[in-house]
């Protein structure tokens, strides 16, 4: 008898709504003498994940025979949400002849223990090269975070604007080094948040500074000899104030990468980039 004439199969929509997760787009088909039934899982999040399970009725959904046991493929635990596709050894376990078959695919859901896990990184960009990030992951982390240069904590003894330095008070005169470059600061803190498997979402806010350096040599009027150095900071080139700080980590086994945007006041807008370990 040729299995594939006498068996008639017949597709039963049975969506099995979990929550906020379904089954759905259920269809099957012959292969030799086996059955393929496919099927979808949409909705629910990411750390869902399910046990599934393979029902048969012969009496156009009257009654249900199962879980069946003669089953392959993405069937059983650990089945995460998209298509699937489950292979029914149907001779094996129901010999039949002339028969509908109406199957139900059954889920229960469970959840990952995303346990959240302490993290430490560096964090920079070309403004603020030293970094250090530390925090928590999880659904719900934290983190706090602080960068700076080499002339974050630089000295500021005068005001350079509108072609002039306008407060100097010293005794003599001065004139410009070309030294000195960028001063730049920030410290922050935010929360970190998980929308998806291995990836995490984080904002935070804070202090910052974005300042722009002179070096000026002072002189004496009486010999013209150098009496010192000074700083002085140009107020055209001169940020300092709220800080935002946002962007995204995505974690592979223990280690732990970042790309963020960061600004000062909303009168900048800079990139950051760090990578770090998890414990």
């Amino acid at each position: 008898m040729d299995f594939r004439k006498t068996i008639l199969l017949t597709l039963l929509f049975l969506p099995a709504f979990l929550l906020s997760q379904k089954i759905e787009n259920v269809r099957s088909q012959l292969s030799g003498n086996e059955v393929i039934i496919t099927y979808d899982i949409s909705g629910g999040r990411f750390f869902n994940y399910y046990t599934i399970s393979l029902y048969v009725s012969r009496d156009d959904g009257t009654t249900y025979e199962g879980p069946l046991e003669e089953v392959s493929g993405d069937v059983g635990e650990k089945i995460r949400r998209g298509s699937h596709q489950i292979t029914w050894d149907a001779m094996k376990e129901i010999p039949f002849v002339d028969q509908n078959f109406v199957f139900d695919v059954k889920a229960e859901v469970f959840e990952d223990d995303l346990k959240p896990a302490i993290f430490i990184s560096y964090v920079g960009n070309t403004s603020t090269p030293i970094g250090l990030r530390v925090g928590m992951i999880g659904k719900i982390g934290f983190y706090a975070e602080a960068r700076l240069n080499s002339g974050a904590f630089e000295s500021v003894d005068f005001t350079y604007e509108d072609g002039e330095i306008k407060d100097y008070d010293l005794p003599g005169y001065y004139e410009f080094t070309g030294g000195k470059g960028y001063s730049d600061f920030s410290v922050l803190g935010g929360i970190t948040f998980q929308p998806w498997l291995n990836t995490y979402l984080f904002a935070g806010a804070g202090y910052g500074w974005d300042k722009y350096l002179h070096e000026i040599t002072n002189y004496s009027y009486e010999d013209d000899q150098p009496t010192g150095k000074s700083n002085v900071v140009n107020a055209d080139y001169n940020l300092s104030g709220f800080e935002l700080d946002a962007g995204a980590m995505y974690r592979f086994k223990m280690i732990l990468v970042s790309a963020g945007v960061t600004t000062i006041s909303f009168k900048n807008i800079g990139w950051t980039a760090g990578v770090g370990v998890i414990f």
